[in-house]
């Protein structure tokens, strides 16, 4: 049974997979002036369930969670101009004071879900929606990458910030000249397609740092899992005095108990209290009449 459009159940690693999908078909054989033709959608669906087969989601299905994503970048994107707040690049948040926050719910009620976690596909999502047309409030995409790159720059310099914030192809090298000016000490303008790509890479770069630093962390994990099970191994095994073992090697020998009565004691020792009584009851006339005592309560239950 095909599953309807409000029961569609999205994780992050559909919606990751989604957006690489859209991003994939983010050309004019598949998308259009007003967004991606039918035959486009057609190929998007196939893809999806093909790459997620355990999803079975319909072409409705996928068509309105674009929907919903493009509605929470441009919330994200509109928020993040509002005066007194800020963009971590780092963390893909929104950085402001709780009375701006306040602010940003009332005007922009989808940014309320990124008040406290990172919105990880809004730079995918920033270069399929705006592609590489500068408009002037993409800037930020960009710009902070070029000040990571920069290794002559102290990063407390809010002066130097600024300027190159104003003029990011002004980045030095460390002969101290423009690293986009010819010989003629010409400036030549930067493109924003460079400016993509170089903040594209220095986002693969983080993702690739992030996923070293899991692996790192899962193997120290490992480690110290074999040296506690080492250790473990190692440890000399307490011996169990009141075992189920003990209990029936002293039971075999009583001679007053038939097999039926030694059958039935069997069930009592599963006890951990009842091996306890019958093994440090040293009396055999008193640890066969407990026995025989417990077999006939056991069989009045």
């Amino acid at each position: 049974m095909v599953k309807e459009t409000s029961r569609a159940s999205w994780s992050h690693l559909y919606e990751k997979g989604l957006v690489d999908i859209l991003v994939e078909h983010n050309v004019p054989i598949y998308r259009g002036q007003n967004g991606w033709v039918a035959d486009g959608w057609k190929c998007i669906t196939n893809k999806f369930n093909q790459q997620f087969p355990c999803a079975h989601f319909t072409k409705q299905q996928i068509q309105e969670k674009e929907k919903d994503m493009k509605a929470n970048y441009k919330a994200v994107r509109d928020a993040r101009k509002m005066s007194g707040t800020d963009w971590d690049d780092s963390l893909s948040m929104i950085i402001a004071e709780p009375v701006i926050w306040e602010k940003l719910k009332k005007d922009y009620p989808r940014v309320k879900k990124y008040e406290s976690k990172p919105f990880v596909l809004f730079p995918k999502l920033a270069s399929l929606y705006e592609g590489s047309i500068a408009t002037g409030d993409m800037n930020f995409v960009s710009i902070p990458h070029m000040d990571l790159t920069s290794d002559d720059v102290s990063p407390t310099d809010s002066s130097t910030k600024q300027y190159r914030t104003s003029y990011p192809f002004s980045t030095t090298l460390d002969g101290g000249q423009s690293s986009n000016m010819n010989g003629q000490g010409e400036v030549e303008p930067t493109t924003c397609a460079s400016s993509g790509q170089k903040g594209e890479e220095h986002v693969k770069k983080r993702k690739q740092s992030q996923i070293a630093l899991v692996l790192e962390d899962y193997v120290d994990f490992r480690k110290q899992q074999s040296q506690k099970f080492v250790e473990e191994m190692k440890e000399p095994k307490q011996v169990d005095e009141f075992s189920i073992a003990n209990c029936v090697a002293a039971l075999e020998p009583m001679e007053d108990l038939t097999i039926a009565e030694k059958s039935k004691s069997l069930w009592l020792f599963k006890c951990q209290l009842n091996r306890e009584i019958f093994l440090n009851t040293k009396d055999p006339i008193l640890r066969t009449f407990w026995l025989k005592e417990e077999i006939a309560a056991m069989e009045k239950v």
